[in-house]
């Protein structure tokens, strides 16, 4: 009979390798709760908490979902970037102006945010989103998802591209009539319908719930010289595009404009209609035949 193993004497480096593959959610969930050596290699390395909830997530127990999601994971997260000790180079949650403010104090050099749900409790004004994404200067990918009934009044597109000129991706998720705070008799889907500030180094590009206009996406063809991908999902009439904004799409590798009319609030085939970049190729080199 072999003799029993002391799991809470293996070595300090086998730990961390192990909880590295495990992740951050896994580790101050479960892992580090095992015995003392193990919560002292999870507390003691900032290298597990360089990411910081990204952790897939089982959706397949809504139960348990909401209960880790709202009452844990929410207190967790911050304590995790903590741990990081100023290392934390990705984050992923929900946040309000007092969180973000907090966040961008603890991790200073992230360079990865996913806000899952933005929203200012008091003022509903945009200033408390920009002012702590100027101080993220390493920031490269951001994504965010803002809550409706905030902000009704502000360019929420403009603002964050003004805040943040070097992202290389974006991706801003706005309110859409599903909302749950939502008043879908009121709704109007958020408005591009101009220039941004010149975005030198972005390369990938997606708008969720917006009204484009024509002036709207040459105001993005024209400053994202390096733009790759660009994603765009809401109300846009393809109609009124003219040969020379063609040509300007045609430059984008990935286009896709998935639009739907200005009522149509499903997410389901009826009432889209797609352009990809080839499409808009074809459709300009046949305009050029027919002159």
């Amino acid at each position: 009979m072999s003799a029993a193993r002391d799991w809470a004497a293996l070595p300090p480096d086998i730990l961390l390798n192990v909880f590295l593959r495990l992740g951050p959610r896994e580790v101050m969930l479960g892992a580090e709760q095992a015995c003392k050596p193990w919560l002292s290699v999870a507390v003691e390395e900032p290298t597990l908490w360089r990411r910081v909830g990204l952790d897939e997530k089982d959706y397949s127990d809504k139960r348990r979902w909401r209960r880790s999601i709202y009452d844990v994971e929410e207190d967790t997260r911050l304590a995790a970037v903590d741990r990081s000790k100023g290392q934390c180079e990705a984050f992923d949650g929900f946040c309000n102006d007092y969180d973000l403010l907090d966040l961008v104090r603890r991790a200073p050099s992230l360079k990865s945010l996913s806000i899952e749900h933005y929203y200012d409790e008091e003022s509903h004004s945009i200033k408390h989103l920009v002012k702590p994404l100027k101080k993220l200067t390493l920031l490269e990918d951001l994504q965010i998802r803002f809550t409706y009934g905030n902000l009704q009044d502000e360019n929420k597109l403009r603002s964050v591209c003004k805040a943040c000129p070097l992202l290389k991706k974006l991706v801003v998720m706005f309110a859409w009539a599903g909302d749950f705070y939502c008043n879908e008799d009121e709704f109007d889907m958020e408005p591009v319908h101009g220039a941004i500030p010149v975005m030198r180094k972005l390369h990938t590009l997606e708008l969720y719930d917006c009204d484009l206009t024509c002036e709207g996406l040459e105001g993005i063809l024209d400053n994202c010289p390096l733009l790759e991908t660009l994603h765009i999902h809401g109300h846009f009439d393809k109609c009124q595009m003219d040969k020379e904004l063609k040509l300007k799409c045609s430059r984008v590798n990935n286009l896709t404009l998935d639009t739907k009319k200005p009522y149509d609030y499903g997410y389901g085939s009826a009432g889209s209609s797609y352009v990809s970049a080839e499409d808009s190729s074809q459709i300009s080199s046949e305009e050029e035949d027919n002159d």
